[in-house]
């Protein structure tokens, strides 16, 4: 229930006037304000502190209080509460809370942006019928940086990009005195200008696949993990994807543990962790059944790369006719 409102009362105001706002600057975060700008201005306006009477602690006090009630958390304004509100909470005077209100609209700590005014005849009427005791609007304040800690805008650096031609009239007159030197930059220059790209290869799309493959690593750049893949990329028995879920997959019926859905810290320290207990070259899965034996080549394929093709049953297939067994029995040379 706001304190301006009463119950089921048919008053309300039309917010502030347009632009009540233009020329101040709002709190970037309340813990900042206090922390920082409250003690600044109380630095520069002892004056302002001792002719109304108010101690620099209880003015601060003051601020952090009524400061809670700011509705938009974000830059401090739409503050509404009574004065004798803030007096049961700081457990003082209602004269006090208003000194130290004056204090802070003196000093530029706050402003009114919707004086408060007491109902109409005829609003109080609407108030009444409608069951309200409503007799008035409350003032509504904002926490505001003050003018004599902002520092001058000296320069603003115009926009990147096409947007630029929206900001300057004469577009052909701007880009000929502004337009850089034709001649070659210097090598810092060029090397800030293009930077090194990460060579493709074995280890970058082994990891590609697995922030395709593990769920928790959906969200992992393949450039992080691609050091923590190498020895299993170039290893004598290259790993896959598939066969690093897989080793995974035995590593938690190992422990008895289940598969994580999602990683509670980084994932790239949760996928350390993981490689810490697979050796790339004892816990290859392709260990786990016979090696297919392969002959040597015979000179007539393609290549000796992809001779034997293996089937869904696990069957080998050899594509070569040339270096297949049987016609190595039927061309084998005499004696």
């Amino acid at each position: 229930m706001l304190p301006r409102w009463g119950i089921n009362s048919p008053i309300r105001d039309h917010g502030a006037d347009p632009g009540r706002y233009t020329g101040t600057v709002g709190w970037t975060s309340r813990e900042h304000y206090l922390a920082v700008t409250v003690p600044i201005a109380i630095g520069l306006h002892r004056d302002i502190l001792k002719r109304h009477g108010v101690a620099p602690d209880t003015f601060q006090r003051w601020v952090a209080v009524k400061s809670l009630y700011a509705q938009d958390r974000r830059c401090g304004r739409t503050v509404i509460v009574r004065p004798d509100t803030l007096a049961g909470l700081l457990q003082c005077d209602v004269r006090t809370v208003q000194r130290c209100q004056k204090v802070a609209r003196d000093i530029g700590l706050e402003i009114v942006t919707i004086p408060g005014r007491m109902l109409t005849e005829i609003e109080t009427y609407k108030a009444r019928k409608a069951g309200s005791p409503q007799r008035g609007l409350s003032t509504v304040s904002a926490f505001v940086v003050p003018t004599s800690m902002r520092r001058p805008v000296e320069h603003v650096t115009p926009t990147r990009g096409r947007s630029l031609s929206a900001y300057v009239r004469d577009l052909p007159a701007f880009e000929q005195s502004y337009a850089g030197s034709t001649r070659a930059p210097l090598r810092s220059a060029r090397h800030q200008q293009r930077p090194k790209r990460r060579r493709a290869g074995p280890a970058w799309d082994l990891a590609c696949d697995m922030t395709r493959r593990v769920p928790w690593l959906s969200r992992c750049s393949p450039t992080r993990i691609t050091g923590q893949l190498h020895r299993y990329a170039h290893a004598d028995l290259p790993w896959t994807a598939n066969r690093l879920v897989q080793a995974m997959d035995a590593l938690h019926r190992r422990l008895n543990i289940n598969a994580p859905a999602h990683a509670k810290t980084a994932s790239w320290a949760l996928l350390a962790w993981y490689l810490r207990q697979i050796d790339a070259v004892a816990d290859h899965p392709a260990l786990d059944r016979p090696l297919i034996p392969v002959i040597p080549w015979c000179g007539q394929c393609v290549s000796d790369t992809y001779r034997w093709i293996e089937t869904a049953d696990r069957q080998p297939l050899h594509p070569c006719p040339a270096c297949s067994p049987q016609s190595r029995a039927d061309h084998r040379p005499s004696a």
